[in-house]
């Protein structure tokens, strides 16, 4: 329902005032948005909005002259607002930008900004070590375009894909809190954005399609960025790119009215830089996120960050997820790991210093766009005068790492910025310009007076007084105020006659005159204005130190940027040293050879106890697909995600838990690792299974790393142990296929694949066997097994003895009854199967034929 509409409709049969009419104005333009509408110290919503905010924000609705209403106070209204937008609602602001001291009648009011979950600057939502990013996607042709923004950061990026699953990955990679899209794009993939909400409730909003068109968008970016051609950022040809960005900014511009001024820079990029990770593969292997709400410190995120800077920790994020496909950079990486693991002294002194550093960028983006606090400036001063210190003990490590070199030389202290700050601001100041006493004294000369008047207005009327005392040799002369009058110079009657000529008769009493003087009026003037004037002087002042400070807003962003990569190779440093990693070869060869590796997350939540670790072995040839049998709980699970996990630490330049590895270069890791229903979208978890697997297979090549867990077990056995053995085969033997494979399954029928296939070899973790228990060892030996264990299972997660009783002699029934020929080998069953022992003490199972 529209409710500026609806207003209207309420208000019809009465008289509208000026106010509401403004109000109204302001509503057409919010649109959908609950409007929050200044009226002094109070944030008003009417009507609808009134009811929302109300309900959500547990306040009281009243009624003035019938119309329902409900309010906010200014000063605390942030937490409001975070508490709807949280909520998924988009919050327009109106303010007052007229004074109402300088307006007569209505003061005008405008909507200034509108708050959305991609668009939040100054919130409690914002998450320090996270991006916010806005994305926008349109398709134009057989192309898809995706852009993002992190309006807190600047960070403003372009890409385009061929396929729509390949955007999909992108997508859940970069997880934007907010979508703009084409109505055309919305109508034509409805299970786009639904697929993204499987995981998160994100904000998406549909424009008119023209907002999309070439024209449109290219003319919009060229005048935002002030150039005559976009070929300068690399933009040529990028054409759903460009109408993906071009649309974004101007949303955000027009629709949201929000200061794009300091986004000055966009930079297209490609997936082919990186070893290429989908988003079941970032979900499985819990690289960021974990799963089933766990702890975040059960992820490979949580084991490596030890970063100092919310700039390192969000840049770490982004180093998982896009792991390196250039060997130079990997080796660059590794040798600035290699300096700070090697001079523990000197890494913990960095980054004791660079805890001093607060978010640079995120501070310069207040700054450049008008939202920053007196207390953000003294924050950036402080946080840039360390960077001497960080420099040099960079520069100590010049030798032994050329990365670390470069990042320090791109380290700018910006002397003249700092000294700005420190020479105008107090090292304290109040959150709020309004709060005053924000400048130095001595900054400024008129501020100094003032403030001189203000707090100490009886010392200078007392040196007045004795000062005209002197002057005139009245003795009993006296400075006196009234609200009436205001300041006055008083003496008796008979002394009235003595005073001089320049001072003037302002009122007579029964036995008294009062005079003022020029001088006395313009100090009154003074005092009666002095703390408006204050704050209007700090103000003025405040935002003219804003914008010169704004003017150094790409050297600091350089610096940030250095400072980010530098705090996480040093969070890498850490860690590897923490968990007594080693340093791997990375090269370019077909060889995945680890020797002694161990799970990085499960090592680290388990500190103090001995990791039992395990050798893997895999090339282009006889060790191409690796066939793991064992019991549940055994650790299959655990042994083959630690390779894929081993695989990406490596390839992002970290150090690796293992003894020694050898990694030839992955192009993609692909992971199948459990299933759950999707039941809103109608898949069985069956359903679910095949379609991961058919996205490997249609994706996978020879040098990528495929993890596949049971595969085929949604299904009856026979089906099951078909399709597993088909999509083993596949891998082995497809011409450009054929990835190096780590296939955990109960189905000990594979195993023969060994002797059927090349580059299939067997593996299984070896168990102890006791009397009716098992003890699992967790290693992973060569051969296979024919053996499932599931009973000696079912005993250790506590079924009762009754029940593994039972299920002893059902299983004798079953094997007794079994068809010995192999399921590869497949013969017409028979219809009447020959009569067998029967199952003791027990009815027949029928279900089991």
């Amino acid at each position: 329902m529209d409710l500026a509409v609806t207003s209207s409709q309420n208000t019809q049969d009465q008289k509208v005032s000026p106010m509401m009419v403004q109000w109204q104005t302001c509503k057409e333009q919010a649109g959908s948005a609950i409007l929050l509408f200044r009226m002094g110290d109070f944030y008003e919503a009417f009507y609808e909005d009134a009811a929302l905010l109300a309900k959500e924000a547990d306040l009281t609705l009243t009624r003035r002259q019938g119309i329902p209403m409900s309010g906010v106070p200014h000063h605390s209204s942030e937490a409001y607002i975070d508490k709807l937008v949280s909520k998924g609602y988009r919050v327009a602001i109106a303010e007052q930008v007229e004074s109402a001291k300088e307006t007569k009648g209505l003061v005008k009011r405008e909507i200034v900004r509108v708050v959305t979950p991609g668009t939040v600057i100054t919130s409690s939502l914002l998450a320090e070590n996270t991006n916010n990013f806005f994305a926008s996607i349109i398709q134009v042709g057989a192309l898809y375009g995706l852009a993002f923004l992190d309006l807190t950061t600047s960070e403003f990026r372009v890409i385009e894909f061929e396929h729509e699953q390949e955007l999909l990955n992108e997508v859940c990679r970069l997880n934007p809190a907010e979508f703009l899209t084409s109505q055309k794009f919305a109508n034509k993939h409805p299970l786009f954005f639904e697929e993204i909400r499987k995981n998160n409730q994100v904000l998406v909003n549909t424009h008119d399609d023209w907002h999309f068109e070439h024209q449109v968008t290219y003319n919009f970016l060229i005048q935002h960025f002030k150039v005559h051609s976009l070929d300068g950022f690399g933009l040529k040809g990028m054409v759903p790119g460009v109408h993906a960005a071009g649309a974004l900014l101007q949303y955000l511009q027009s629709e949201l009215s929000l200061p794009i001024e300091h986004i000055t820079d966009i930079q297209p990029y490609t997936t082919s830089q990186y070893l290429s990770l989908d988003r079941m593969t970032l979900r499985h292997l819990e690289l960021i996120d974990p799963l089933n709400h766990g702890s975040r410190k059960n992820t490979l995120l949580g084991v490596l960050d030890h970063s100092n800077t919310p700039m390192g920790a969000r840049l770490l994020r982004q180093w998982i997820k896009q792991p390196l496909l250039s060997i130079p950079e990997i080796h660059q990486r590794q040798e600035a790991v290699q300096a700070f693991y090697d001079t523990p002294s000197l890494m913990q002194r960095i980054g004791a210093v660079l805890e001093q550093v607060r978010d640079l960028e995120r501070l310069m983006m207040r700054i450049s766009s008008g939202y920053a606090t007196p207390r953000d400036l003294v924050a950036l001063r402080f946080s840039m005068e360390p960077l001497p210190e960080i420099k040099t003990l960079l520069l100590t490590l010049a030798s032994q790492s050329a990365l670390l070199a470069t990042e320090a030389q791109r380290i700018d202290f910006l002397p003249e910025m700092t000294r700005l700050i420190a020479n105008a601001l107090v090292d304290d100041p109040p959150v709020k310009i309004t709060e005053g006493k924000i400048f130095r004294d001595g900054y400024h000369p008129e501020l100094d007076e003032l403030r001189e008047i203000s707090r100490d207005s009886k010392s200078w009327i007392a040196r007045y007084q004795t000062q005209i005392r002197d002057e005139t040799g009245l003795k009993s002369l006296k400075v006196g105020f009234n609200r009436m009058f205001g300041y006055y110079i008083e003496v008796s009657k008979g002394q009235a006659e003595k005073m001089p000529d320049s001072f003037q008769r302002r009122q007579t009493l029964v036995n008294a005159e009062r005079f003022i003087t020029p001088e006395l009026k313009n100090y009154e003037a003074k005092v009666l204005n002095a703390e408006e004037r204050i704050s209007a002087i700090e103000n003025e002042l405040f935002q003219t130190l804003r914008q010169q400070i704004g003017q150094f807003s790409k050297q600091v962003l350089t610096t940030a940027q250095a400072l980010a990569r530098i705090d996480c190779l040093r969070s890498l440093g850490e860690a590897a040293r923490t968990n007594q990693y080693i340093r791997p070869l990375v090269d370019d060869s077909a060889h995945l050879k680890i020797v002694d590796g161990r799970h990085p997350v499960i090592e680290a939540a388990h500190a103090g106890e001995k990791f039992i670790p395990n050798d893997t072995l895999l090339d282009g040839s006889d060790n191409r697909l690796l066939l793991i049998t064992g019991p549940n709980m055994a650790g299959k699970s655990t042994y083959i995600r630690q390779v894929a996990l081993i695989t990406i630490m490596a390839q992002m330049g970290s150090f690796i838990p293992a003894k020694e590895a050898h990694v030839g270069l992955i192009d993609k890791v692909f992971t199948r690792i459990g299933a759950s229903d999707d039941l809103s979208r109608g898949q069985s978890t069956f359903m679910v299974e095949m379609v991961e697997t058919a996205n490997i297979l249609h994706n996978a090549t020879s040098r990528s790393l495929v993890i596949l867990d049971e595969i085929g077990r949604g299904t009856s056995t026979y089906d099951g142990i078909s399709i597993a053995w088909s999509v083993a085969e596949h891998l082995l033997i497809t011409e450009g296929k054929m990835a190096k494979t780590l296939f955990a399954t109960h189905y000990w029928e594979l195993t023969k694949l060994e002797e059927k296939i090349p580059g299939a070899v067997n593996y299984n973790v070896a168990v102890q066997e006791n009397a009716d228990n098992i003890i699992f060892l967790r290693k992973i030996i060569k051969g296979g097994t024919d053996k499932s264990y599931g009973i000696h299972v079912g005993r250790l997660a506590g079924l009762p003895p009754s029940v593994i009783t039972r299920a002893k002699e059902i299983l004798v029934h079953l094997e007794e009854n079994a068809n010995q020929k192999s399921v590869f080998e497949p013969s017409k069953p028979k219809r009447q199967p020959a009569k067998k022992k029967p199952i003791s003490n027990a009815f027949q199972l029928t279900f089991f034929g």
